[in-house]
């Protein structure tokens, strides 16, 4: 089997498979028939951002690796914390493992809070507010992160890096800021992922794929909720007091308001967790209700989550709030967070990669340890596979 010399890493934040629109897109298609891939991949729980890129770097799920939310409370000090720094991570990441093994390694990316999270093992970093002035020549200054252009200029910075820099291991995440604002059957979607694939293209372009590995994946899908829940106020009508963390609060409030698929709950009274859970399971928008002995079910590191974890239905988002009605009606809401948008594509091509083959049961922590296995690493004890039958 070949090793590459190189590898490509694109993680397409929110690129729900139903945004795979092949016809067009046709570099990302001519890539899904030369390489190996599935619609039908697994990210982990919670589906945010935050804990699948750390679980595709790890090969390892949130119970390992300590993501397990974008927040975490900190009952000890009753405050809460951001979990945007790499010393929340508790396992190496990708990027430590080919340094040590003498790769250099860069990350370009839309979302600044990644280069806090993602900075163990990296040579180079470059994002918004922090690039070249010879780079902004060729791809212009940053726009703001709330517009379609920004993961444009993501993908032309890529590749301004892999050109001049010719880092062996190059990691690019991009926003979804898109996915959050339109669906995948809207016009200006459809233009939106015509001008992606087209600066896609271009990146490849500066690749020799006889001897660099492409992955291509999405740490979450999307759906539109056409409603909000606050599992607070069902608990505050039952007389049951409790301090709520909607999971997908980041500091970006304009792409989901604070709303996503789900919510740790943190009771004032942790012996009315029994009632609470049934209070919680009979409302309607609500599917699901663990308590923090369950967590593991879901892989989720029980000294990180709350109480009681709430998950949402597909088309309702859950979120936080202490007055008002229970229930909110929402316009042009599309989130994720939930276990309904756990679904995601996967792509491998290139050096390697059996050509045409698919990738059977994909998870997001098998891609840490296929590349590892393919460049003759050791991928430590992973919980992910490697995709043997993607393999050339």
């Amino acid at each position: 089997m070949k090793t590459p010399k190189r590898l490509l890493v694109l993680l397409v934040d929110g690129f729900d498979p139903s945004y795979v629109q092949p016809a067009r897109m046709p570099r990302l298609a001519a890539l899904l028939r030369a390489g190996a891939s599935t619609l039908d991949g697994r990210g982990v729980l919670p589906t945010l951002t935050n804990t699948n890129h750390i679980s595709l770097l790890t090969g390892a799920y949130p119970e390992r690796h300590g993501l397990s939310a974008n927040f975490h409370f900190d009952a000890a000090a009753r405050r809460e914390v951001f979990m945007d720094d790499v010393s929340f991570v508790r396992e190496p990441l990708l990027f430590e493992r080919l340094r040590a093994a003498g790769w250099t390694t860069a990350l370009v990316t839309a979302k600044e809070k990644l280069t806090r999270l993602l900075r163990r093992g990296l040579d180079r970093c470059v994002h918004a507010k922090d690039c070249p002035p010879a780079y902004r020549a060729v791809a212009g200054e940053p726009p703001d992160v709330f517009t379609l252009e920004m993961n444009h200029w993501v993908l032309r910075i890529a590749r301004e890096v892999a050109v001049h820099e010719w880092p062996r291991f190059l990691y690019v995440a991009t926003t979804d800021y898109p996915q959050h604002r339109h669906g995948p059957d809207e016009p200006v979607m459809h233009d939106y992922l015509a001008e992606s694939d087209a600066a896609f293209g271009r990146l490849l372009d500066a690749y020799d794929l006889d001897e660099t590995l492409v992955v291509l994946t999405a740490d979450h899908g999307m759906n539109v909720k056409a409603r909000s829940v606050s599992p607070v106020r069902v608990l505050a009508e039952a007389g049951i007091a409790a301090r709520g963390l909607p999971l997908i609060r980041d500091g970006l409030y304009a792409h989901h308001r604070d709303l996503g698929g789900a919510v740790y709950l943190y009771l004032d009274d942790p012996a009315a967790a029994g009632r609470a859970r049934e209070v919680l399971a009979a409302m309607p928008g609500i599917d699901e209700v663990t308590t923090r002995e369950e967590a593991a079910k879901d892989r989720l590191p029980g000294q990180r989550v709350g109480d009681l974890v709430c998950w949402g239905a597909r088309d309702v988002a859950l979120g936080v709030w202490s007055d008002g009605p229970v229930t909110r009606a929402e316009t042009g809401l599309r989130s994720h967070g939930s276990k309904h948008e756990q679904r995601i594509p996967i792509l491998l091509a290139g050096c390697g990669i059996r050509p045409g083959s698919e990738v059977r049961e994909g998870r997001i922590v098998d891609l840490a340890p296929t590349i590892c296995r393919l460049v003759g690493l050791d991928a430590g004890p992973a919980q992910g596979r490697a995709l043997e039958e993607a393999l050339a």
